[in-house]
């Protein structure tokens, strides 16, 4: 049972995170670093409940008929099969007065999402759809990736079980992180052996098909994860510039990399257009990992849900656009691109790319990637397409 103050933070959180449009992750994180005297139990509750309110929270208003965020959180604890405590704010709400509003619901307002958005996803997944909303209203997985450059996952594996990380092996080089342990504190994190980085994500750099000696761009790298994916793919033998428009990202792009070992990535700030001009042409590779809605990572981020209109929508898809037309001339003839995202919305994903080749005779579609949360992957949504360049 939950103690009453533990109940006004998780209130105050998320009335904070309303009101102010600051994202709940960051806020989160700060709520906790103030409480270092929550026990454990206390702090999965607090997360757990920020995040599982944030992501129901349109079920949550139907199935109380407000927008209270006591009489949500009540109905949140019931849903989850929790006994509610004998608080007055609280003394109305019963699991029947919730399955009969529920019964009522929109299916939309049943899945918790955004009518508009609702609409555009059930419109291209049909009958798939109701599986992909409740797998991105679910807590996410902790994958890691094993730095190869260290040694094995296998490796990695026995080191974070001695440290009394339990993981289980996804795949060459992922970990899925079974137990609550703060990994960021592990030696082996501080020796370089692994980043936090999704099971999806994570099949990103591999299809750029790299190999050691090649010139790489990454060309929208926020802090490079898949930058030093790319990097240890390569043996760490060649040149990767991870390029970006903000620095601070790139700064702790350069910690990331002296951590794991790496010496071959270069960091440029995007300064204006002619930063892209001058490279025309120079890379056997090229990523772009375009802004997006970040609707494939909800799960991650679940007030991105709300936060999101069809006008933000329209912006973004404009500038993927632009960024895919302009970026992609600094691919080589008999190059290879790789177009990514972290969204599972049509117009990010193939209607970008094909509307690119049409526009790009010089370039052609090689193989194309969708991951869609409970339909082929547990982790987060991606889509990527791999477009070679002929002449």
């Amino acid at each position: 049972m939950s103690n009453r103050y533990l109940i006004e933070q998780i209130l105050s959180t998320l009335a904070t995170v309303e009101s102010d449009q600051i994202y709940a992750d960051k806020l989160i994180e700060t709520t906790l670093r103030n409480h270092p005297e929550w026990n454990g139990a206390e702090r999965g509750e607090y997360v757990t409940t920020c995040y599982g309110m944030l992501s129901q929270k349109r079920k949550l208003e139907a199935a109380v008929g407000s927008n209270s965020l006591w009489a949500m959180w009540a109905a949140f604890q019931l849903l989850n099969g929790k006994a509610l405590p004998d608080y007055d704010e609280v003394e109305d709400i019963t699991v029947e007065r919730i399955e009969a509003n529920l019964a009522d619901a929109s299916e939309s307002a049943f899945l918790s999402y955004p009518e508009w958005l609702h609409e555009k996803a059930k419109a291209e997944y049909g009958e798939k759809w109701p599986a992909i909303a409740k797998a991105m209203n679910s807590r996410p997985n902790t994958y890691l990736r094993c730095n190869t450059l260290k040694g094995s996952a296998a490796e990695l594996q026995q080191k974070l079980e001695l440290e009394r990380t339990q993981t289980t092996l996804e795949g060459d080089d992922a970990l899925l992180v079974d137990s609550g342990a703060n990994i960021f504190k592990t030696k082996a994190f501080q020796d370089g052996w692994f980043e936090m980085q999704d099971v999806g994500s994570q099949r990103i750099a591999p299809l750029l098909d790299v190999r050691p000696g090649l010139r790489v761009v990454d060309a929208c790298s926020g802090s490079g994860g898949k930058s030093l994916h790319l990097a240890a793919l390569m043996n760490n033998k060649g040149y990767v510039l991870a390029m970006d428009i903000h620095e601070h990202k790139l700064q702790t792009l350069k910690k990331r990399a002296k951590r794991a070992g790496i010496h071959m990535i270069e960091t440029r700030v995007i300064k204006n257009s002619k930063t892209v001009k001058r490279l025309k042409d120079k890379f056997d590779r090229v990523l772009l990992d375009v802004p997006c809605t970040g609707s494939g990572v909800f799960k991650r981020n679940p007030d991105a849900k709300w936060n999101l209109s069809e006008q933000g929508l329209l912006e973004l898809t404009q500038l993927q656009s632009e960024i895919l037309q302009r970026y992609s001339q600094m691919c080589k003839v008999g190059g290879k691109l790789v177009y990514a995202t972290c969204s599972i919305l049509p117009e990010e994903n193939r209607a970008q790319v094909e509307a690119f080749l049409a526009n790009n005779a010089n370039f052609k579609l090689a193989e194309e990637m969708k991951l869609l949360p409970g339909v082929n992957t547990e982790g987060d949504g991606f889509y990527a397409a791999v477009l070679e360049r002929a002449e």
